[in-house]
């Protein structure tokens, strides 16, 4: 049991863990958020147990999600828990579904106590930085560390049809749309509605078309439509994805959908915040395409 309580491109990261994992005939199913739990094909786990957070900033999980989980994860009698969180309740839930053997991460001394808690929690520890080092690794090859002895792959595959089997429910025809991602990550105090509609509407007037998900429809009003981009709203995790498989380029802030093109084999632009620039690029830069890696465009 693969447990991934996080975001879409969180989830993602596991991708080639699952691949090697699945290659080497084990059985696999994952603990999801109603966040990511769509972002992977039905036939890519033989069970999804899927928990609500608690909106922000409070911690953990909804009673009604974490219970049913729960209990459903016992009564499946998993041999191994590979916990790929940072979150706590992460830990608890691969504990208390009653798993004999549990992989996880801790920090070190970096974080004693919490490393000592999570050493509790676990069978078996790997040690992670909780600080982020100047040359860190990619986040795909933390993750894949938490498979070693359970296949024989040196490392994690950018095969693209292994990848992309695992994301889609079926094959994507190419639309040829290069499509950009309108999101909130476009702005920051420096990046106003004003500046990025520019940006937006220098890219409409070269055929790129806007992709946003229905939850932000207003955000893609504000800064796509008036920019004049054909925008494109999606109803739902799976309609997003199939819509980034299709496309011949994507451009997008660092967010999930830059993953999604990572997995998939999609071309694509990936803008990164100046800060920490280098080290965030070797952690979260795409997996497995062909990408371009830039700094957001400067706002003046």
């Amino acid at each position: 049991m693969l447990v991934r309580v996080d975001g879409i491109g969180d989830a993602l990261a596991c991708t080639p863990l699952i691949a090697a994992l699945r290659d080497a005939g084990h059985s696999v199913s994952a603990v999801l958020t109603t966040r990511n739990a769509e972002i992977f094909a039905p036939r890519t786990f033989e069970r999804v147990h899927v928990l609500e957070r608690i909106p922000w900033p409070k911690h953990g999980y909804t009673q009604q999600t974490w219970e049913p989980a729960l209990a459903d994860a016992k009564v499946a009698h998993y041999d191994i828990a590979l916990v790929a969180s940072e979150e706590p309740q992460a830990y608890t839930f691969a504990r208390l579904a009653g798993i004999p053997q549990r992989v996880g991460f801790h920090n070190g001394w970096q974080k004693p106590f919490k490393s000592w808690w999570a050493r509790r929690e676990l069978t078996a520890a790997i040690d992670r930085p909780a600080a982020q080092p100047s040359r860190p690794r990619h986040e795909v090859e933390t993750l894949f560390q938490l498979g070693r002895g359970l296949h024989s792959e040196q490392y994690p595959t950018k095969e693209r049809n292994r990848l992309r089997s695992l994301i889609l429910e079926q094959e994507i025809e190419p639309s040829g749309a290069q499509v950009v991602q309108v999101t909130s990550k476009w702005l920051s105090p420096k990046r106003t509605p004003e500046v990025v509609r520019a940006w937006l509407g220098k890219l409409g007037a070269h055929g790129w078309s806007g992709l946003c998900a229905r939850s932000e429809q207003e955000l893609g009003k504000e800064l796509g439509e008036r920019a004049a981009l054909q925008m494109r709203y999606c109803d739902s995790v799976v309609d997003w994805k199939n819509v980034i498989a299709g496309a011949a380029h994507l451009l997008t802030p660092d967010t999930g959908a830059a993953h999604v093109a990572g997995m998939v084999g999609v071309r694509c632009t990936d803008l990164f915040e100046t800060r920490n620039y280098e080290a965030q690029v070797r952690q979260w830069a795409p997996w497995a395409t062909v990408c371009t890696i830039a700094e957001f465009p400067d706002a003046g």
